[in-house]
């Protein structure tokens, strides 16, 4: 269960505000746009019926063309996880360690996911779901059923904007929209909110 943060010492540097790594190819963005609708969704051949991770311009078993992004189910099975505690990418540098696995999905591939918390060590059951980061590209997590909240973990939380234990500034707070915003933020999933001056924003941030 994820708890409140400390009082951040004024003494220590504070973490530089940047994005996971963005770089995608052109196929990939398959993954993305069904993440972009809660969809789980793998390359699957035409011909031969294979399902396929990572993305690919052909069939890893036939080499057709002929591919279609279509839902899969997302059980799989935890065959090993890793504390990753070095990172040349400044996005991970700053939040180690982090917990990655490999995990054998039912319907064919074997992906490497960023794993929950409360996922046990291997082999054990998980449900994989792809996700969208903060650089609103597709990931792949782990969790260990499909009720399971990203935003609860201290790991993937680092993944999304959920406001939960963070300061949130609305700016322009006595125009309809920033009200309209107060109130949502306002509500019981989102504890804590800022109301603010002249210009129409909302803007999130951690905690100091």
């Amino acid at each position: 269960m994820l708890e409140r943060p400390k009082r951040k010492n004024p003494v220590l540097r504070t973490r530089q505000p940047t994005l996971p790594p963005a770089a995608r190819s052109r196929i990939a963005l398959g993954l993305t746009a069904a993440a972009a609708l809660g969809r789980f969704e793998l390359q699957q051949c035409r011909d031969c019926g294979t399902v396929q991770y990572p993305p690919r311009e052909a069939c890893q078993r036939c080499l057709s063309i002929r591919l279609d992004w279509k839902q899969q189910s997302p059980a799989g099975e935890l065959l090993s996880d890793t504390v990753l505690h070095h990172s040349n990418d400044l996005f991970f540098r700053e939040r180690l360690p982090w917990r990655l696995g490999l995990v054998k999905l039912d319907c064919g591939p074997t992906v490497v996911a960023h794993l929950h918390e409360r996922v046990a060590h291997a082999p054990s059951r998980v449900v994989v779901a792809a996700k969208l980061d903060r650089a609103g590209q597709a990931v792949l997590v782990a969790l260990p059923d499909k009720e399971a909240n990203m935003a609860e973990d201290r790991q993937l939380r680092e993944f999304t904007c959920d406001p939960k234990f963070r300061k949130v500034l609305v700016t322009d707070g006595k125009t309809a929209l920033g009200q309209s915003i107060v109130k949502a933020l306002a509500s019981p999933s989102a504890p804590r909110e800022r109301n603010a001056g002249p210009n129409s924003c909302a803007r999130r941030s951690r905690p100091k």
